[in-house]
């Protein structure tokens, strides 16, 4: 089970590359452009919400002040091109979390949720787990058979998409997107190489799980004890 994030964000733009970032690290995410897309949406359970500020429809501080005067403690992360000192104090008073004024770096969004979410000890479900591998998305560790394991970034990435959908075919493109993005890294075969690697660690921890080619469309993670 992902962990949920709605982002509340009415440019386009920015809402798909928030969007995108969440779930390339492995997060479930929503979209909503307005306050009244938002309350719709929070009659489900989200783990986190990043609400901007100025919306077409009111101030997401509005928002903000409703949820908690509802009991609703839902990590919440603020963002606004209202940077001063009083704006990110007012924000905090209504019940905000953080606040992260704009422009702002992604992987700092990315991080900022991150501790979020370990300050409100996270929910469970944070896990991914076949056969005796198993991945934290939240602090991004690895463990084979119950002992800690060291990957590299860009495998912790690859088990990561491959492990959401264990046992089903994952395109090389989604794959790609997900490692380098827009990036000029791609090639024919940066993937070929970064799967060599995961391959390569999974066998030496005796992992039970082996990636398995599927030619001309991609890979798919197998239990092999099974």
């Amino acid at each position: 089970i992902l962990m949920r994030i709605l982002v509340i964000e009415d440019e386009r733009a920015l809402a798909g590359f928030i969007e995108q970032t969440l779930r390339q690290h492995g997060f479930a995410a929503s979209v909503a452009g307005t306050l009244a897309e938002a309350r719709t949406l929070l009659t489900q359970p989200f783990d986190a919400v990043i609400c901007d500020r100025r919306l077409p429809d009111g101030d997401g501080l509005d928002l903000v002040k409703e949820l908690r005067a509802a009991g609703n403690h839902v990590p919440l992360l603020m963002l606004t091109a209202l940077g001063l000192p009083k704006e990110r104090v007012s924000g905090l008073e209504a019940g905000a979390d953080d606040y992260l004024p704009k422009p702002f770096s992604l992987f700092e969004l990315l991080a900022r949720v991150k501790a979020l979410l370990r300050r409100s000890g996270g929910p469970a479900g944070l896990l991914l787990e076949l056969g005796n591998v198993q991945l934290d998305t939240l602090h991004e560790t690895v463990q084979v058979a119950g002992k800690t394991v060291a990957l590299g970034k860009r495998e912790v990435v690859l088990l990561r998409h491959l492990l959401q959908r264990a046992g089903q075919v994952v395109g090389k493109d989604v794959l790609e997107q997900a490692l380098y993005g827009d990036t000029d890294e791609k090639s024919r075969t940066a993937l070929e190489v970064a799967i060599h690697r995961l391959r390569k660690m999974l066998t030496s921890v005796n992992a039970s799980v082996n990636v398995v080619t599927v030619r001309g469309i991609g890979y798919l993670l197998e239990d092999t004890a099974k």
